[in-house]
């Protein structure tokens, strides 16, 4: 007897990421532009374009994850999780003396991009249905 093939999240989650990471970078450069004109929008932009990096990175590491045994995914996530947000930060420092960013705007974009991001990630894997326990049998 042959088992099916595991249903991975990581589809839902990765057009969840795609689809808020477009949005969000959209509206965080108009926003930035409002805030301090070109300076902010190129801001704005830069901060959401690197979050949206780090999550897309951290999203291949999911797919690695996932793959995987079941009974660890969760944990590897919060480890992939944690991951990003120091990977996030690291970079926010680095970028932090650059004089063609506006710190602040460049940080806020960021921040506010790496929540919708992580709000489109869940809504994804939400809405994937995931089997979180595949040996268990029907109830």
């Amino acid at each position: 007897m042959t088992t099916p093939p595991r249903r991975t999240p990581v589809q839902g989650m990765r057009r969840g990421v795609l689809v808020s990471g477009m949005v969000g970078t959209l509206v965080l450069t108009i926003v930035g532009a409002m805030a301090k004109g070109a300076d902010g929008a190129l801001s704005a932009l830069a901060g959401s374009l690197l979050a949206f990096v780090v999550i897309l990175v951290g999203l291949l590491a999911i797919t690695v994850i996932v793959a995987g045994d079941p009974a660890v995914s969760m944990a590897g996530a919060g480890v992939v999780y944690l991951g990003q947000l120091i990977l996030l930060v690291g970079a926010l420092l680095v970028l932090h003396g650059a004089s063609w960013l506006e710190g602040d705007i460049t940080a806020f974009s960021a921040v506010v991009a790496t929540v919708v991001l992580q709000a489109g990630q869940v809504i994804g894997y939400v809405r994937s249905r995931h089997v979180l326990y595949p040996q268990a049998g029907r109830a």
